[in-house]
C-alpha cells in the first residue's frame, strides 16, 4: 500500500504541476465582470453527478457543500483534486480556444466521535483570467483622428480556508463551516497609439486586495424506508456578507521596448494605496433531497440560488444578476461486496444541470447549463491494513450564453481527485 499511495501522491504531483502551467493559458473574457468566474464547488464525486450535493453524504469522503454531511465521517479522510480541460469562446462564426486547469480543493476529514466529524479544507472560490483586445478610432485635439488599440488583462480570484464540524442526533444532522476568505484580483487597461511625439500609450491599473471571515451551516434529515432504502433531506444557507477590501490604482505612461518587444513604463502619473472598502456577498440558499439503496445506487435533486443583486464591491453593482441552478443525477455500484470481478464494485455516476448565470451583460440574462459522468475506481487494499483508497474521475462539458449573448461559452473539464481513508487513533493489541 505504501508504494501505491507513494504513486498516487508523485503523480499527483505532476498533474498539480500541469494544472499550473494549462491555467496561465486560461482566457475567459466573463471573468472580468463581478468577481470573476465562480468555480463549480462541488466534490469530484457530486461533480461526476452533476452537481448533486445538498442532500448528499458518504462515510469516506467529504462533502465541503453540506457540512451537516461530516456527521457520518467513520474514517480519517484525505480527499485532494485537481482539474483541467479546454475552453472555447464563440463569436459568431469565429472560436478562440484556451486551456484551463487549477487545483480544486484539498481537505482533510476526520471523525471525532460517533456521528461527530471535521474538516479542514482549502478550495479556490472564484478565478480572473482574461485577455481582450479591441481596436477602434479616438478623436485628439478636436480633429486629430488615430487608431487605438484597447488590451484588457485580467489575473487573480478568491481562495476560502475553513474549519468545519458536523453532528448527529438520531436521523437529523447540523453542521457549519467557518473559514476567511481571501485573494486579490488585479485589472489593467492599456491603451497603444501609433507612434506619436504628443501621444503616448498608456496602462491604467487597479488591484483589489480581499480578506474576511465568512460562514455557511447546513442540515440534513434522513427518512429510513425500509429494506436497504433511505432518503434524505438536506438544506444551506448563509446571509449576506460584508467583506473588507483594500483598492491600489495605478497610472502610466508607457514606451516601447525593442529588446523586449513589449511596453515598459516610461513615467506614473498617478498611484493611490491603501484606500478601504466593503464588498456584499451575497446571500445563498440551496436544497435537495436524496433516494439511495445502500450500497447499489443514489438519485438525487437539487436547488441553489445566490442573491447576486445584492452585490457591491465599493459600492459599485457591476453587470450582475440573481442566479439560480438545478441539477439531478446519480450513481451505480453494480456489486459493492464482490469478490471477484473489478468492475463489479467500481462506482458509475452520472448527471446535469441547468439555470441561470450570475452575469448579466447587455440586458442578456446568460443561461447555463452541462451534462457530466464520472467514476469511483477503488484501489486494491493489502491485507492487514486500515487503509482504503480510490480514485475517483469526472467529465464535465458546459456551456454558457446563447444567440442573443455577447459571447458563447463552452468548456470541457476533467477532474480527477484522489481520496485517502484510513483508521486512526487504533489502540495497539499485542499477546
Amino acid at each position: 500500500m505504501r508504494r501505491t499511495k507513494a504513486g498516487i501522491l508523485c503523480l499527483l504531483a505532476f498533474l498539480l504541476l500541469l494544472a499550473n502551467t494549462v491555467a496561465a493559458q486560461d482566457n475567459s473574457p466573463y471573468s472580468r465582470y463581478g468577481l470573476g468566474d465562480l468555480n463549480l464547488n462541488q466534490n469530484v464525486i457530486n461533480r461526476g453527478m452533476g452537481g448533486v450535493s445538498q442532500a448528499y453524504s458518504d462515510p469516506q469522503s467529504v462533502n465541503f457543500v453540506n457540512p451537516a454531511s461530516y456527521s457520518n465521517l467513520v474514517l480519517t479522510t484525505f480527499d485532494i483534486a485537481v482539474e483541467g480541460g479546454a475552453r472555447v469562446i464563440s463569436n459568431n462564426d469565429k472560436n478562440f480556444r484556451s486551456g484551463l486547469g487549477s487545483l480544486s480543493y484539498i481537505q482533510l476529514g476526520v471523525p471525532l466521535a460517533r456521528k461527530w466529524g471535521m474538516v479542514l479544507g482549502l478550495r479556490p472560490v472564484t478565478k480572473v483570467s482574461y485577455n481582450i483586445m479591441e481596436n477602434t478610432e479616438q478623436t485628439f485635439f478636436d480633429t486629430l483622428k488615430m487608431p487605438v488599440a484597447y488590451q484588457y488583462e485580467g489575473n487573480g480570484g478568491l481562495y476560502q480556508v475553513y474549519a468545519g464540524t458536523g453532528v448527529g442526533i438520531g436521523g437529523f444532522s447540523i453542521g457549519a463551516n467557518v473559514g476567511y476568505l481571501f485573494g486579490n484580483i488585479e485589472n489593467s487597461t492599456k491603451a497603444i497609439y501609433p507612434s506619436n511625439q504628443f501621444i503616448f500609450p498608456s496602462r491604467h491599473t487597479q488591484r483589489v486586495s480581499y480578506g474576511h471571515l465568512f460562514y455557511n451551516i447546513g442540515l440534513q434529515y434522513r427518512i429510513d424506508l425500509g429494506k436497504e432504502m433511505d432518503l434524505t433531506l438536506g438544506a444551506t444557507g448563509s446571509l449576506k456578507q460584508n467583506l473588507s477590501g483594500r483598492r491600489e490604482q495605478m497610472r502610466e505612461t508607457l514606451a516601447f521596448d525593442g529588446a523586449s518587444n513589449d511596453y515598459i513604463t516610461q513615467d506614473t502619473v498617478l498611484y493611490e494605496k491603501g484606500e478601504r472598502g466593503k464588498i456584499i456577498y451575497p446571500q445563498q440558499l440551496g436544497g435537495g433531497i436524496v433516494l439511495r439503496k445502500q450500497e447499489n445506487w443514489t438519485f438525487g435533486l437539487d436547488f441553489t440560488t445566490e442573491q447576486w443583486d445584492q452585490y457591491r464591491n465599493f459600492g459599485e453593482k457591476d453587470s450582475v444578476r440573481n442566479a439560480w441552478k438545478m441539477a439531478a443525477g446519480g450513481q451505480f455500484v453494480p456489486n459493492a461486496r464482490a469478490i471477484n470481478g473489478y468492475w463489479n464494485k467500481v462506482t458509475y455516476r452520472v448527471g446535469g444541470y441547468y439555470g441561470v448565470d450570475y452575469l448579466k451583460l447587455n440586458g442578456q440574462d446568460m443561461p447555463v447549463f452541462g451534462f457530466s459522468i464520472g467514476a469511483g475506481l477503488p484501489v486494491r487494499r493489502q491485507p492487514y491494513s486500515n487503509q482504503f483508497s480510490v480514485i475517483n474521475v469526472a467529465f464535465e462539458v458546459g456551456h454558457r450564453g446563447n444567440n442573443q449573448t455577447v459571447l458563447k461559452e463552452t468548456w470541457y473539464r476533467m477532474v480527477l481527485g484522489f481520496t485517502l481513508n484510513d483508521r486512526w487513533f487504533i489502540k495497539r493489541k499485542y499477546d
